[in-house]
């Protein structure tokens, strides 16, 4: 008797083990969060998000598919509270795995994000790979925008982002990098600054954060010379006058460098850009000579040089803030002197030089050789 309730409680026991799926529960009983708004309103957390909303899938009835989504907005004093009142408007619980987007309120921002990305990082659901925004307009308005080409406004800002970002023209960070920032540093980065015109989201710019706080934005035409440093593979068009004609160019950071020194209690940073150039057209139709081609070079270098060089001077002189990461370079080479220093009052003062070489490999066909026909 007592051999046969021993193999019956072994039994059991590897029942309970073995079975991984024990708290199963069908997806279409879950809120799918598509994405999250946090901002201040009132001196109280507004918490809002897009729910996807499920149904059967027309191929078979065990699977579903998204067939819309659905707003949710909800108040509270505190993180907790605002979230107790989320979930008391759903019919489910929540699920976070899929959310793709963060975006925060301007109030919120200036206040600082650091806790919200704290939160994403220790609720277990949540992807660290989700993108953080700010927005200008604030979350709850930016949610009642009606999106005509994509599900989601979720769907939709992550879409943008991801297209501009793999083409080199805005850039992609996660709140897992973030998180990397604040940890190394003071906490300087940028994220994307997106907002409503004519009931279109559009991608503005880039939102800049000191100890994790909103302090400016920066408009989109002068990211430029911040994706030369910051993009994965910057691709940028650019348009030179030359001999009373414009010329357009998309330029590619071939070769990147960056080189820190520290001599006589002095930071100095040493910035090497190679770029190909490739020409795209010409306003005016004229053929172009190898002396024209070496001329274009040396115009589109000094326009690299100074876009980058202004921004750089923008961050030191009306931000003091290092959103390049140039403070990541300069502690791997020289951690003991990092340690006895305070970054965020060394980068200001520092010496930077930025050096850019540019390569014309495409003339779009404008062979100066070639003769006319007709």
């Amino acid at each position: 008797m007592i051999r046969k309730c021993s193999k019956l409680l072994i039994l059991c026991i590897f029942l309970l083990i073995l079975t991984s799926c024990w708290d199963y529960e069908d997806i279409d009983k879950k809120c799918i969060n598509v994405s999250v708004g946090v901002d201040v309103v009132d001196d109280k957390i507004e918490f809002s998000g897009e729910i996807a909303q499920l149904t059967p899938s027309a191929e078979s009835q065990e699977k579903s598919q998204v067939a819309g989504v659905y707003t949710v907005l909800a108040y509270g004093k505190t993180f907790e509270e605002a979230r107790t009142n989320y979930d008391s408007l759903n019919p489910f619980s929540t699920f976070l795995g899929a959310t793709r987007v963060v975006v925060f309120g301007q109030n919120y921002a200036k206040q600082g994000i650091k806790p919200y990305l704290y939160r994403i990082n220790y609720i277990y659901d949540y992807r660290k790979t989700i993108l953080p925004v700010v927005c200008r307009e604030g979350p709850k308005e930016l949610f009642k925008v009606k999106i005509e080409r994509d599900i989601a406004v979720g769907f939709l800002i992550e879409d943008i982002l991801n297209h501009l970002a793999s083409s080199g023209r805005a850039i992609y960070p996660t709140v897992g990098e973030l998180i990397s920032y604040v940890e190394a540093g003071s906490g300087c980065y940028v994220i994307p600054y997106i907002g409503i015109e004519k009931n279109e989201i559009k991608y503005l710019g880039l939102a800049v954060m000191k100890e994790s706080k909103l302090i400016g934005v920066i408009n989109l035409k002068e990211t430029y010379g911040i994706l030369y440093i910051l993009a994965e593979k910057p691709r940028i068009i650019e348009v030179i006058d030359y001999n009373k004609n414009k010329i357009s160019f998309r330029t590619v950071v071939k070769k990147r460098k960056i080189q820190t020194n520290y001599k006589n209690e002095k930071v100095s940073i040493k910035i090497d850009i190679d770029l190909k150039a490739e020409m795209r057209y010409q306003y005016v139709q004229k053929p172009v000579t190898d002396k024209d081609i070496k001329e274009l070079e040396k115009i589109l270098s000094e326009k690299v040089k100074n876009d980058v060089m202004k921004a750089i001077q923008k961050a030191q002189n009306e931000f003091e803030c290092d959103y390049f990461q140039f403070e990541k370079y300069f502690k791997a080479k020289y951690p003991k002197i990092y340690k006895k220093m305070k970054w965020e009052e060394i980068f200001p003062k520092a010496d930077i030089a930025v050096m850019v070489k540019t390569k014309i490999v495409n003339k779009s066909l404008a062979d100066p050789n070639a003769k006319k026909k007709y």
